[in-house]
């Protein structure tokens, strides 16, 4: 009896490798802190409402639910699709999934779909239509556009991407400065998997599946990859042309945009491949730097000032 206890938390704790929890948690907590944000400036001086708002929004909850329940399929289908590929790549991933099972895992994406689903009608019928929607974007990328270069690695950004884009929706594009904030986060998000998919290279190439670091090499892709740090400086430049007052989402999006030309910049010269997964995580950072310069910043000018009210009133 112990022994059959043990497996049981075992295999949950591949579970949560599978699913990546961590990536769900960051994801979850991003939704919220762009709430909140969006609040705080849609309720300018009155923070005590936009804080108020903040904790009855029911359908930020909902969407937070569907979106983690949802977010789980798509790693569980993705791992099931790349279980054969995940043995050279990840071969910690692959033995997770296979300790779990392929029928279980068929299971659980079912399981978790219909909940995110449950979860989205919740929310509103808006939100529902864009949950089928990403789920079903999410189970074709699986299928088919993983083995497609150059859609494989836009999809996954935006993949990604579109839970946060999920609560603009939400707020009917209240502040429209956000889209320099999602642009600059894809174009990140694009640097960063296709360092990924150089990592796994061996891998790809073995299963067949096209990808960019494939077709263009090692040369190639770094290249690619400086062209797309140019990109992003340039877009935004062109924000900031376009804004009198540079706004607060701008600049977290110009800082990580630079971050990411440094580290694209370090990257062309390091020609071993050894250095290549360091440079990965370097990228992976910056993508925490977007989530903890927002928490900074919603920190500073909503408790910091909303803690000042009633010392000082």
């Amino acid at each position: 009896m112990p022994l059959v206890g043990h497996r049981t938390i075992l295999r949950f704790i591949y579970f949560l490798g599978v699913v990546r929890w961590y990536n769900l948690i960051l994801i979850g907590i991003s939704q919220y802190l762009l709430a909140a944000y969006v609040l705080l400036v849609k309720n300018g001086s009155d923070k005590k409402m936009a804080f108020w708002q903040f904790l009855t929004d029911t359908t930020v909850h909902s969407m937070a639910l569907a979106t983690i329940f949802t977010v789980a399929a798509i790693f569980i289908i993705n791992s099931f699709y790349d279980l054969d590929k995940d043995l050279i790549n990840k071969s910690n991933m692959a033995l997770m999934s296979r300790a779990i099972g392929t029928g279980q895992l068929a299971n659980l994406y079912i399981v978790f779909n219909t909940l995110g689903l449950l979860f989205a009608f919740f929310a509103s019928q808006k939100v529902a239509i864009y949950f089928v929607m990403l789920q079903f974007f999410g189970w074709f990328y699986s299928h088919k556009m993983q083995k497609i270069a150059v859609l494989r690695e836009i999809s996954a950004a935006l993949l990604t991407i579109a839970p946060l884009v999920a609560i603009w929706i939400h707020f009917s594009f209240e502040v429209p400065e956000l889209g320099w904030y999602f642009l600059g986060l894809t174009i990140v998000l694009l640097v960063k998997d296709i360092m990924k998919d150089l990592a796994g290279m061996r891998g790809n190439m073995i299963f067949g599946y096209r990808t960019v670091s494939i077709m263009a090499g090692q040369v190639g892709i770094k290249r690619i990859a400086w062209l797309l740090s140019i990109l992003a400086t340039a877009i935004f430049l062109i924000g900031c042309s376009q804004l009198q007052n540079i706004h607060d989402l701008l600049y977290i999006t110009g800082i990580g945009l630079v971050l990411t030309f440094l580290n694209t910049s370090l990257w062309q010269r390091l020609e071993q491949e050894k250095y290549l997964k360091g440079m990965l995580r370097l990228q992976k950072s910056v993508l925490l730097f977007y989530v903890g310069a927002l928490l900074i910043l919603i920190i500073y000018r909503y408790v910091l000032f909303f803690v000042y009210d009633i010392i000082l009133p």
